[in-house]
């Protein structure tokens, strides 16, 4: 909506007097909340509420209640000028980075991003070994298989755990994510 302020400027003398009209015109801004999510797209809102996951929001002239996972925003600019920091962009330039790569189970992690590809790796032992070295090593295969593909964050959808001749083999299946 529009709004005019009119200011009215008297001078000269007695004898001759002239008014001088001024008109402001300005848009007038409802002063709302920022999101600035990690992709650098901004969300122009209300911020009605802050969970320990998600972020809760409104778009002006609207009831409907939306939310965005916290992972998912950088920042909050609120209309009184205070800024709240919540998640630093994770960079992935190559599978130099694999341990950077984040790995979930939970969807609210990965709304709002783009799926990229499926991932599914496998772990085995040629001989008797500690299982929980054979994970690590599953895990590590996964986080570089994702990093070298651009991806930022795996949502783990399985994880299998075998033995064969007393060998443990570990097989991890997911999706890749990134901004």
């Amino acid at each position: 909506s529009s709004s005019c302020i009119y200011i009215f400027v008297f001078d000269g003398f007695l004898d001759r007097t002239h008014v001088s009209l001024l008109a402001f015109c300005y848009t007038s801004i409802i002063a709302q909340d920022r999101i600035i999510k990690l992709s650098a797209d901004t969300i122009k809102c209300k911020v009605t509420e802050i969970t320990e996951s998600d972020i809760k929001y409104k778009y002006e002239g609207e009831e409907v209640l939306n939310n965005i996972s916290k992972n998912n925003v950088k920042e909050i600019i609120f209309s009184s000028g205070r800024i709240q920091e919540f998640s630093t962009k994770i960079i992935i330039t190559s599978e130099d980075d694999w341990q950077k790569v984040l790995v979930t189970k939970l969807e609210s992690d990965i709304e709002g991003l783009v799926k990229i590809g499926d991932v599914n790796v496998k772990s085995k032992a040629i001989m008797s070994a500690d299982i929980g070295k054979q994970q690590v090593k599953a895990m590590e295969k996964l986080k570089r298989e994702a990093a070298k593909k651009g991806a930022h964050i795996v949502l783990l959808l399985e994880q299998t755990t075998t033995t064969y001749r007393d060998a443990p083999r570990i097989a991890l299946v997911g999706i890749l994510y990134k901004y």
